[in-house]
């Protein structure tokens, strides 16, 4: 059934595509075109323009017959059942007034037999208003029908803005139709061109040559533009271009529209000015549009290729809703390689080089001067030596695994189970701080990895998966598939980068310092009045200052605090309280104290287990395999969600008066945006 279903979606874009070209070919390309040869040419056409109307009313014909097969195939899908027991009416039905693509359909065909009835009342007219009437009213509801489609296509369930992705995947579609669904009409003009007077034989074909030529560079320019923005929406990077069926299928797309443009750009480029200069010197040109003829008639055979895997990518999951399976064994990473010895100089020297190379080449195919084919040689190798230099230092080790999406988002509860975890299951190897000195390492060679280390940020999560599933080779490292479930490795792996992310930060100090943060874990809380919140619900919106405490120790600095929350409150910030201690009975402990920001009670033990792994600094104490909890910890977490600054009460005067809380707070609001909210999940 699900090749039955390609199978009729290509030919209903077939059908449509080819209808618009009709329609726009002979308005545009066919009428002008005969017209350069005075009134026998409009007259000489009225053969092929009879003949290109009755193709029109078979595209026609044949577009609303697919689109009949497609509704049924469609209620065979939302039924789950054979084609007899969903053709009924009450099913049929359901799916054109319950769903969007029922809906888009009566659209499209109630457009479509609208289009029949002007075509029936064609008088086969070949001047004046009637004629031209016609064949705009064709060229505007054949349009319409086909750009229609995209909202039932996979832009309507796009991520962002699905308004405007529709209406770019509408002008992707309206283009393909008017480049595509014009070749074979130019291939039979072409034909029907060299039937006329020797005098006007030429002069026609040039023209016809001239004005679909911009016809085609126009619509390759909007193909080109919306397909870009179509590739990001739909796929969205480059490890699902690749490592996702959808992916795959929209790089053969790409590869079979090379040689494609190849071929349009020759016609373009080589023979249109070869047919032109012909026809003004009054030189043969009988083998030139023949030649011409034959490249449309293979572009023609290529489009129809691409509209074959249109098709399969029509029914086929978005690569940014899959979980992609990188097929290479190495990636580029700049952030895992920039600080390597030579990396940073081969990297300016090689695309320096690919820069000039491809500016030259642009420069002569542009300009044209004599021997600028040999420049655009020449620089085009100036881009693959560049390459050539530039990223082979980038390349990584990968696996299949290496882009997979977390199952499980980077949240304080993941860390929390990832660290007893990591305590039952690592530590005896890279120890209780993850430093690589475990009970166990001693014996080990090579010995276990430092986990805290910035490379452990630098591998994706992905990375890290893999080898908690297959383990390391050439080293003591196991594989924990049958010891770990899925959810579980995800915990680990959340927590290793928590870890690793607090040992990086521990350069944060009390004073905000641009461009220094680390993503701060996500974590849900109740409140003492019942109100659920999470740390995402307050991104974009406001900072907040995470105050991790014990009472009673901390109840002066929490009636400090709230003193100048309504400070903090008016510049756009927050506070949490997070206690470290009996969180249920925090209300009762602080009894009459005017403490008047949320408390986290329900989701404050594991709020502090992830954040008090932030408690690090450079102190001596800081540097210990497994320093103590503080007694207090405060945290302040940018709009974005990043933490950049901290106190801990014994250190630094820091943020002893409130007032310096409010400073860096005004600070913050005084910053632009640093980076885009950090992910849900680690990568």
């Amino acid at each position: 059934m699900e090749t039955f279903g390609v199978v009729i979606r290509w030919v209903h874009y077939l059908a449509a595509s080819s209808l618009v070209g009709v329609f726009a070919f002979v308005v545009l390309v066919a009428r002008p075109a005969a017209a350069v040869a005075g009134t026998d040419g409009v007259r000489l056409l009225a053969p092929l323009d009879r003949r290109l109307v009755t193709l029109a009313r078979w595209l026609l014909a044949l577009t609303l017959a697919s689109g009949l097969v497609a509704l049924a195939r469609q209620a065979t899908v939302a039924t789950g059942r054979g084609f007899a027991e969903s053709l009924t009416p009450a099913t049929l039905g359901a799916v054109l007034l319950t769903t969007q693509y029922g809906i888009v359909w009566l659209v499209r065909h109630g457009l479509l037999l609208l289009l029949g009835a002007f075509l029936l009342l064609d008088r086969d007219s070949h001047d004046g208003a009637d004629w031209l009437a016609v064949r705009l009213e064709g060229l505007l509801l054949g349009g319409l029908t086909l750009a229609v489609f995209a909202a039932a296509g996979h832009a309507a369930s796009a991520q962002w803005l699905p308004t405007t992705a529709m209406v770019i995947d509408g002008v992707h579609l309206l283009a393909t139709g008017l480049w595509f669904g014009s070749l074979l009409p130019l291939a039979a003009l072409l034909r029907w061109s060299a039937t006329l007077p020797t005098p006007a034989a030429l002069p026609v074909t040039a023209e016809a040559a001239r004005r679909f030529s911009a016809l085609g560079v126009a619509s390759v320019a909007a193909l080109v533009l919306t397909g870009l923005y179509n590739t990001w929406e739909q796929v969205g990077s480059v490890a699902t271009l690749f490592g996702t069926e959808y992916g795959r299928w929209l790089c053969l797309k790409l590869t079979l529209l090379v040689p494609l443009l190849g071929i349009a750009a020759l016609n373009l480029l080589v023979l249109r000015p070869r047919l032109a200069r012909a026809a003004r010197t009054g030189a043969a040109g009988a083998g030139l549009a023949n030649r011409l003829r034959r490249h449309v008639i293979a572009e023609a055979a290529l489009g129809a290729a691409i509209l074959a895997v249109v098709a399969i990518l029509g029914v086929t999951t978005p690569g940014r809703h899959a979980q992609p399976e990188w097929p290479f064994a190495f990636r580029f990473s700049w952030q895992a390689t920039k600080f390597l010895a030579g990396v940073q100089t081969r990297v300016a020297i090689g695309s320096q080089l690919a820069l000039l190379g491809l500016i030259a080449a642009l420069l002569a195919a542009i300009v044209r001067r004599r021997g600028w084919r040999w420049v655009v040689v020449a620089g085009a190798g100036g881009v693959g030596l560049g390459l050539a230099v530039a990223l082979p230092p980038l390349a990584v080790d990968a696996y299949p695994t290496t882009y997979v999406r977390p199952a499980v988002p980077y949240a304080a509860e993941s860390i929390a189970d990832g660290l007893a975890l990591y305590r039952a299951h690592c530590a005896v190897c890279h120890g209780v701080s993850g430093y690589g000195d475990g009970p166990a390492a001693a014996g080990l060679s090579p010995r276990p990895a430092n986990l805290t280390g910035l490379h452990t940020l630098h591998h994706t999560a992905g990375d890290l998966f893999w080898w908690l599933v297959h383990g390391i080779p050439r080293s003591a490292m196991p594989g924990f598939a049958d010891r770990l479930s899925v959810e579980q490795r995800w915990d680990v792996i959340n927590f290793l980068r928590a870890l690793a992310a607090a040992e990086q930060a521990r350069e944060l100090g009390s004073q905000v310092v641009p461009e220094l943060g680390f993503a701060a874990p996500d974590f849900t809380f109740t409140t003492g009045v019942g109100e659920a919140r999470s740390l995402k619900d307050y991104r974009g919106e406001r900072a907040v200052l995470l105050v991790l405490f014990t009472l009673p120790e901390s109840a002066p600095r929490l009636v400090q605090l709230s003193e100048v929350y309504p400070s903090l409150r008016f510049l756009g910030a927050e506070i949490v309280g997070i206690p470290l201690r009996r969180p249920r009975e925090v209300y009762r402990a602080l009894g009459s104290a005017p403490v008047f920001f949320p408390i986290a009670v329900d989701g404050a033990e594991e709020a502090a287990t992830a954040l008090g792994l932030f408690r690090r600094d450079t102190s001596p104490e800081g540097g210990r395999p497994d320093p103590p909890l503080p007694r207090h910890l405060e945290l302040l977490v940018d709009r974005q969600g990043y933490l950049r600054a901290r106190w801990l009460p014994g250190g630094e005067a820091g943020w002893r008066d409130p007032a310096a809380v409010v400073a860096e707070v005004e600070r913050l609001t005084k910053e632009a945006s640093r980076a885009a909210p950090p992910a849900e999940h680690v990568h």
